[in-house]
């Protein structure tokens, strides 16, 4: 996100911090000393502590990283360690760049915070005086989005460009991927999409990826090929996610030659498909029953240096068994144990059921 002067000199005005009573000062200096030299001693204060204390020794210690993740281990699980000192420490973690245990704590704020207005404003109200980054908004965002608190991290979106914050990119991107991997209706997705249009935020590959393989889960291949056109279109690169997801967009709605045809058009883009390429490939033909073309991908695999991994001998075995080819079935089987490679409990019943079936009891005792 980016700040506007506004907001800074708007803060800087309505934020006064009061100074400590003269027991909380005593109570920060006891704190301090005892963090950098006695930190057993801590406990004997933690039962007077107070949230001005600590939100005290947070603002006059914000400078040293050191001291204040071991304020942040002590503090946390207590009372004293309100909702004002989270928000001063996620400025700090944020602008030492410590954005693992800012997400932790932001994440934790984010469960335990009902309205996500008071986060907001609690965020405001001590941006200033931690000369914090917009970086915080941003995670905030992506917190809730984690946590599937889809509309609680559009409500912090929209009162930071209420408020003179410009959200960025990694907002809306945040956003966008819990609507798809909550299976919301592709449509809000369309409607965040739209809003982050007109806010002027420039969607990159990560966005564009997000709602291709939105569209593809919701069976809307058509959607997801003009976006993909449109993100060309806009000098913004696909990457392999992208040609992934639409080669298996192609495969689910069996259309596995346009997924083939895709595949080698990566190569005229100069780009490298990966082993998530090939096994989506395989996947969709196995799942058509057209077994002997998967040896061709098996020998381009081969050509290009990618060894079979579970996921690909597991569809392979179950492509072979509906087939009712039980002897290559068992010769890929016989092959991924001698790589070291599990089986999944469905290939296993697949083999079992296979010889069964074909009334081979002896080899399905032999395979369980």
């Amino acid at each position: 996100m980016i700040i506007s002067k506004t907001l800074i000199r708007r803060s800087l005005s309505s934020l006064a911090s009061p100074s400590p009573s003269p027991s909380d000062s005593l109570l920060v200096d006891k704190a301090l000393t005892f963090l950098r030299r006695h930190p057993y001693q801590l406990q004997h204060i933690s039962a007077d502590f107070t949230p001005e204390a600590a939100s005290t020794l947070l603002l006059k210690s914000q400078n040293d990283q050191e001291l204040i993740l071991k304020f942040l281990n002590w503090a946390n699980p207590h009372r004293f360690f309100t909702l004002r000192c989270k928000c001063i420490t996620l400025h700090i973690l944020t602008k030492f760049k410590l954005y693992k245990t800012a997400q932790t704590l932001a994440e934790d704020v984010a469960a335990k915070t009902q309205d996500a207005s008071l986060v907001f404003g609690c965020l405001q109200e001590t941006y200033a005086p931690c000369d914090s980054t917009s970086s915080v908004f941003d995670l905030v965002v992506k917190s809730y989005s984690r946590l599937n608190l889809i509309n609680k991290a559009l409500s912090i979106v929209h009162l930071a460009k209420a408020h003179g914050f410009m959200p960025g990119v990694l907002s809306y991107n945040a956003v966008l991927d819990a609507t798809i991997r909550t299976k919301r209706d592709i449509s809000f997705a369309e409607s965040v999409f739209k809003e982050m249009l007109e806010t002027q935020v420039s969607p990159n590959v990560f966005t564009y990826n997000i709602l291709i393989r939105g569209f593809c889960s919701a069976g809307n291949l058509d959607s997801a090929l003009k976006l993909f056109d449109k993100m060309e279109k806009k000098g913004c690169l696909p990457n392999v996610v992208t040609y992934n997801t639409l080669i298996d967009g192609y495969c689910k709605l069996r259309r596995i030659d346009d997924g083939f045809e895709l595949l080698r058009a990566m190569a005229l883009k100069g780009l490298e498909p990966n082993l998530i390429s090939y096994n989506v490939v395989i996947n969709g033909l196995c799942r058509e029953g057209r077994m002997k073309e998967t040896s061709l991908v098996l020998t381009e695999m081969n050509r290009r240096g990618f060894s079979l991994d579970e996921v690909a001998y597991n569809t392979l075995i179950k492509g072979y068994c509906r087939e009712g080819n039980f002897h290559q079935a068992l010769v890929m089987h016989a092959e991924m144990l001698r790589h070291g490679l599990s089986p999944s409990v469905i290939t296993y019943t697949s083999l079992i059921h296979s010889m069964c079936k074909a009334g081979n009891m002896n080899r399905a005792v032999g395979v369980s």
